[in-house]
């Protein structure tokens, strides 16, 4: 045991080198905190390669797992209130979360209500009801589980809703009602065994997540059990169960390596990264390892963080982190095409935002304490339902003042799932990040009789869209499939274990056992792919004797449907919202393989030359979304490419390869 005195010498001590008191033998943190200063730099660490990975630079390609530094802060500020909460469990657990209503839901709600006028005046009726869905889940915080049921590869519709990144919180919510039950339930149990269960807690969360991200993606991202060892890892600091460092320089060293993996992770992820799994890893360690060094010890990292201009926009950042992504959606109405000047435009208005939310909503709510928890959580209930009527009173009116007519409604009827697994054998010929590689069917897929000519179409859901239309177009031929989602049919590709394996036995199993008469690889090219093409095509040769590769498709900056339907009923023109970028990346892969004498099939001069073909017959689009063919679409592509096809079957010439493609 030790002295009255000798246990103030010590709480002084830790409040002198910047940290806490430790926690007890019930693994209760003591009710005197100081201030972390240097958490609120942390935030800034963390919302700010968040924000600018949403605007679109390439300066933070990983800025993404800020959302994970920010778990791991939360897990370990929750879990500390929580074992500070003092009195009945009950009464305690109503303290807990008259806090938790105070400080989110105000500037949130704010939020919702500002989103949902915004979209009435801004978008069409349907995205309107579209956001006001997301506002109600996210009201009740499973918007991360609506979201999960919409996020198949081809939802490019989620990045243009702007309540996508209340996913987090929803996420956050979610630990928060069961994590405190935990902690409250295990009060009369030790330190040591409480700890030993939050670390069964996040291992089995860690283990479930790496497991389910090659399985399925969406599912390890979105979804509560596979992202609770991120906040639980910020609950292991806070009870104590990872000892921290034991001298000056271990604490130097460890805030260093922490900022460093935070910042690999930052400037070297990309949204090819298999996430999250163990690539979590790295910023969350990164994170924990900064609380980790600061809670005893005042090191130059701590102090660095502490700086004002970083406290005050760790401070703003929750309001931050809400105003900017809704802020940029909008904004992406008038002009998807964001230069660097737009840009810092965007980010200076997303922290005046931020600011204001902070000073006139979010510091007034907290501030105020006169009603007791009960009052306050049972006004938080009442706020949830006042809003979610508002909003799906909102969304009612906007249906009544902006009807959409029938002709443009049927329109946006060829941007929804209807057909495409059909069209593309979607589970068992085209893989998805929700498939396993096990689900590829060899004998459906790459077994054929030997009565007509094999045609092998390879590569990503650009390659798989055209599956269904070849098979029309080549009656006379066996259309052969072996496509993934985001899966560039390259040697040196690049992508999760499901695209990288079956990559590798097509090249190494599937071609020689199959041996087709024609390979045709398409993907979505990008200018970077250009000089792997060729060196692809070398390596198929040795192999099949005839290799056709396709260019990309023409591209919008959101799907086409939902352009066209605006041009009819709000005369919006079509030309300024495809992508130009396009016809650069065709021309160049044209000319690679013109001097590599590789047949070449320009998609993009078969649909645009000279105008660009928007409808196949009047009504029905030549693409569902930014680029993938509609069924009638593929036919169409399909037709203009058979005789390409057919020559290169036939053995043609060069010359004469080159007059069908282009």
């Amino acid at each position: 045991m030790i002295s009255a005195r000798h246990a103030v010498n010590f709480v002084a001590l830790q409040r002198q080198r910047g940290g806490r008191s430790p926690p007890d033998e019930k693994g209760r943190t003591p009710m005197i905190r100081q201030y972390r200063a240097d958490i609120d730099g942390l935030r800034t660490v963390a919302v700010l390669p968040v924000v600018v990975f949403h605007l679109g630079t390439a300066l933070f390609s990983g800025g993404f797992v800020g959302v994970d530094i920010f778990f791991v802060i939360s897990g370990f500020l929750i879990t500390q209130t929580l074992l500070g909460e003092q009195g009945r469990w009950g009464e305690a657990l109503l303290d807990f979360y008259k806090r938790r209503v105070k400080r989110i839901f105000p500037a949130l709600f704010v939020l919702y209500l500002c989103v949902m006028i915004a979209a009435c005046a801004m978008l069409m009726s349907d995205q309107a009801s579209t956001v006001a869905r997301s506002i109600l889940a996210s009201i009740l915080f499973v918007s991360n589980i609506l979201f999960y049921t919409q996020s198949g590869y081809f939802d490019g519709d989620l990045d243009s809703n702007p309540l996508l990144h209340t996913w987090s919180l929803s996420v956050e919510e979610q630990f928060y009602i069961f994590f405190p039950l935990l902690i409250f339930f295990t009060r009369s149990w030790s330190a040591t065994h409480r700890r030993q269960l939050v670390w069964a807690l996040t291992l089995a969360s860690f283990v479930a997540s790496q497991w389910m991200v090659a399985r399925d993606a969406s599912a390890a991202f979105y979804l509560i059990p596979f992202r609770t060892w991120e906040l639980a890892l910020g609950s292991l600091l806070a009870t104590g169960a990872i000892p921290g460092p034991r001298k000056q320089w271990q604490a130097e060293a460890g805030a260093v390596i922490g900022l460093a993996l935070i910042g690999w992770a930052v400037l070297f992820y990309n949204k090819g990264t298999t996430f999250p799994g163990a690539s979590a890893l790295p910023p969350c360690i990164g994170a924990a390892l900064v609380i980790l060094c600061g809670m005893g010890w005042r090191t130059l990292a701590g102090r660095l963080l502490s700086l004002p201009p970083m406290r005050f926009i760790g401070l703003i950042s929750y309001s931050l982190y809400l105003w900017h992504w809704p802020i940029i959606v909008f904004y992406r109405q008038i002009d998807s095409r964001l230069d660097n000047v737009e840009r810092a435009g965007l980010l200076a208005a997303s922290i005046l935002a931020a600011t204001l939310s902070w000073a006139f909503v979010e510091k007034p709510f907290r501030r105020s304490s006169r009603l007791v928890s009960r009052a306050v959580v049972t006004r938080g209930a009442a706020a949830m339902a006042s809003c979610g009527l508002g909003v799906v009173a909102l969304a009612v009116l906007s249906n009544f003042l902006y009807p959409i007519s029938a002709r443009a409604r049927g329109v946006l009827s060829y941007g929804e799932k209807t057909g495409r697994t059909e069209m593309m054998r979607t589970g068992t010929c085209f893989l998805t990040s929700r498939n396993q590689l096990s689900d590829y069917d060899f004998g459906t897929c790459m077994v054929a009789a030997h009565d007509k000519p094999r045609v092998l179409v390879v590569g990503d859901s650009h390659a798989a869209h055209l599956w269904y239309g070849l098979d029309r177009a080549l009656p006379d031929m066996h259309v052969l499939q072996a496509t993934a989602s985001g899966c560039k049919p390259l040697l040196h590709s690049r992508g999760d274990m499901r695209c990288l394996t079956l990559m590798d036995r097509l090249f190494t199993q599937y071609l020689q056992k199959v041996r087709p008469d024609v390979v045709i690889l398409s993907a979505r090219w990008l200018d970077k792919d250009v000089p792997q093409v060729a060196e692809t095509v070398r390596s198929i040769r040795r192999t099949v004797s005839h290799v056709l590769v396709s260019g990309p498709i023409v591209e919008y900056d959101e799907a086409l449907p939902r352009i066209l339907a605006r041009n009819i009923d709000q005369a919006e023109p079509v030309d300024g919202h495809r992508q130009k970028q396009i016809a650069r990346v065709d021309a160049q892969l044209a000319d690679a393989m013109k001097r590599a004498e590789i047949p070449y099939f320009s998609m993009y001069h078969a649909l645009c030359a000279p105008q660009c073909r928007l409808w196949v017959t009047p009504g029905v689009p030549v693409q569902f979304d930014y680029g993938h063919l509609t069924q009638q679409g593929s036919v169409l592509v399909a037709r203009a490419m058979a005789s390409a096809v057919r020559a290169e079957a036939a053995g043609q010439t060069p010359a004469a390869r080159t007059a069908a493609t282009r």
